[in-house]
């Protein structure tokens, strides 16, 4: 499965099923699309199966260094 489809369907499911505030799906949908971008921009891989720890912990760094952010939620836990 490709990482955008898996986060259309797991905005989908926090909004339908878990009813999430806005606020915190826009959030959510934000910070995955940002790491969406962050993969294609460097070359890698959007299949969910090939995302490695590693390219999670290059985006946290990059949300650290490049933008000043602090890592979001969803990829601490």
């Amino acid at each position: 499965m490709q990482l955008h489809a898996a986060i259309d369907e797991f905005i989908l499911y926090i909004e339908i099923e878990k009813n999430y505030s806005v606020n915190t799906v826009t959030s959510y949908e934000y910070d995955l699309q940002l790491f969406l971008s962050f993969l294609k921009d460097h070359g890698c891989s959007t299949c969910l199966n090939e995302i490695t720890k590693t390219q999670v912990r290059r985006f946290i760094q990059y949300l650290l260094g490049s933008l000043k952010q602090k890592p979001p939620i969803c990829f601490l836990k």
